[in-house]
């Protein structure tokens, strides 16, 4: 199984630094590690920005927190290489401090010191009160950043944390944070907004799926798009919609995508929307549709069709024109159509 190292740089200059090593069977899966550890401070997961950079590693933006990681996948030579933990933390140990035990009187006394002096009333006898321990206003515990759509546990990767990472980091990690969106961006909200309803003049699924499709590749600039299908049981994908040059041939095929495969099950699965640019540097993804219809895909684009913890599958935009990079307001335009899409298909049933 590949090994990958994920290194993800603090929010802030001299903030927390996370590097690990972790067994996956694919750099999504190293992904979703990520994901939980940053779960464990509360972080939630909606849209991600991938590029691919020149020595092959994955540089990942998360959309809403601007949060980066590092994932790239090891050679055997660096595997075997003996790495440094980072020292673990000393429990506290209150017995190693400079205490001072006060008694309860020693304590009223202070504080009756720098109170106001004032006659006691007849018959007043002063009771000291010690304060409750404050209480949590939420769970303390550990938690994933985002319940799984489907209802498959999730699995937990034994990780191996670093003090650094092997291959230091220059320049920037992931996108700059992105300037507010342009107003003809805040007028093409408001049009989706609108126009997405019309949805609903469909009885059927698929008619409305390639509405949506329709809108989608209207509003954001891409060469093919897709919706695919999840089965209840299985979460297998299926095509239900597809337009570009090879749609007939995508849908003569029936092509069947196992759950949790590729980038359009993982977003799936996860519910989490991805963007993903110059896909033909990285050869590790869910490339068996491309390759057996000799359809280049250079950049990607995919929203789950997620409502009330219930998966109903994906839609995904394929080689965006002319620049091939996805931007962060198109994420979110398809994720707010793919949303809508799974409202509608709970309304069909």
């Amino acid at each position: 199984m590949p090994r990958y190292e994920v290194h993800i740089p603090g929010v802030e200059p001299g903030g927390r630094t996370v590097t690990f090593r972790v067994d996956a069977s694919n750099w999504m899966q190293a992904l979703k590690t990520g994901f939980l550890k940053l779960g464990e401070v509360g972080l939630v997961v909606h849209n991600v920005l991938v590029d691919v950079a020149d020595d092959g590693s994955l540089h990942v933006t998360e959309g809403g927190s601007g949060r980066v990681f590092r994932i790239k996948e090891l050679t055997e030579e660096e595997t075997a290489q003996p790495v440094e933990a980072p020292v673990a933390r000393a429990a506290y140990d209150p017995s190693s401090a400079p205490t001072q035990v006060l008694s309860p009187i020693r304590i009223a006394e202070m504080v009756a010191a720098s109170q106001p002096t004032q006659e006691a009333p007849a018959g007043f006898e002063p009771t000291l009160v010690f304060p409750k321990a404050a209480v949590p206003d939420r769970p303390v515990s550990r938690s994933a950043p985002r319940p799984t759509p489907l209802s498959t546990p999730a699995v937990t990767l034994p990780i191996q944390e670093l003090t650094e990472p092997t291959h230091p980091v220059r320049g920037s990690i992931g996108r700059p944070r992105p300037p507010a969106p342009p107003r003809e961006m805040e007028d093409v909200l408001a049009e989706v907004f609108d126009r997405v309803q019309g949805v609903y003049q469909f009885r059927e699924a698929a008619p409305g799926l390639y509405y949506l499709l329709d809108l989608a590749l209207e509003k954001i600039p891409a060469e093919a798009g897709s919706v695919f299908s999840s089965e209840l049981i299985t979460g297998a994908l299926r095509f239900v919609a597809v337009r570009g040059p090879k749609a007939k041939e995508i849908l003569a095929a029936r092509t069947v995508i196992p759950a949790g495969q590729g980038i359009a099950g993982f977003c799936t699965t996860e519910g989490v929307s991805v963007a993903l640019s110059d896909v033909h540097r990285d050869r590790r993804w869910y490339s068996a549709i491309a390759d057996q219809l000799q359809y280049e895909t250079r950049s990607l684009l995919c929203s789950p069709m997620v409502s009330a913890g219930r998966a109903y599958g994906c839609l995904e935009l394929i080689n965006r024109t002319p620049s091939p990079s996805f931007t962060d307001q198109e994420v979110g335009l398809l994720a707010y159509i793919a949303h809508q899409g799974a409202l509608f298909l709970h309304t069909v049933g």
